[in-house]
C-alpha cells in the first residue's frame, strides 16, 4: 500500500517537477539574452553620443568623404597601379572583401585580357627584333664584294 502511494505521488510529482526546471532553463536563456541586449542598447546610445559631437562628425566626414577645412590641402596617395591607398584598416579590410567576390574577380579577368602590352604579343616568325645578331658594317661590305 506504501509502494502504491509513493508511485502516485512521483506519477503526480514528476511532470511538475519537470516543466519546473524547463520554465528556469528557459528563464536563465532569456535573462542572458536580456543582458546582451541592454549591452547592445548601451553601445548604440554611446554611438548616438560620439555623432553628437561636432568634433567627431567632422573627423567622420574628413575620413569617409575626404573632406577638408577651408585653407588646407588634401593630398591623395595612389600605388604604382594609380590606385588609391587605402586610408584606414577599416578600408583595407573593405579592398579585401570585395577582391573575395568572384564576379568582380571574373570581370577583372574579362578586362585585363583585353588590354595587351607589347611584352605580351609574341614576335612574329621571321622578324629580325633581336634574333639575329648585328653584324659589322665592314664585314657586309667585304661579302657584298666577295658576290
Amino acid at each position: 500500500m506504501l509502494v502504491a502511494l509513493v508511485v502516485i505521488a512521483l506519477a503526480a510529482l514528476v511532470p511538475t517537477v519537470n516543466s519546473y526546471v524547463a520554465q528556469r532553463q528557459q528563464l536563465s536563456e532569456l535573462q542572458s539574452q536580456v543582458s546582451q541586449q541592454e549591452a547592445q542598447v548601451e553601445d548604440l546610445r554611446a554611438q548616438v553620443a560620439r555623432w553628437e559631437d561636432p568634433t567627431y562628425v567632422a573627423a567622420r566626414a574628413r575620413e569617409r568623404l575626404l573632406f577638408a577645412m577651408p585653407g588646407e590641402t588634401q593630398y591623395r596617395l595612389t600605388d604604382t597601379s594609380g590606385q588609391d591607398v587605402p586610408l584606414t584598416e577599416a578600408q583595407q579590410a573593405e579592398e579585401a572583401a570585395k577582391e573575395g567576390e568572384w564576379f568582380s574577380t571574373l570581370w577583372e579577368s574579362v578586362e585585363g585580357s583585353s588590354r595587351l602590352t607589347p611584352e605580351d604579343i609574341p614576335d612574329e616568325p621571321g622578324s629580325t627584333d633581336g634574333d639575329v645578331p648585328e653584324q659589322d658594317p665592314a664585314e657586309t661590305t667585304d661579302q657584298d664584294a666577295d658576290q
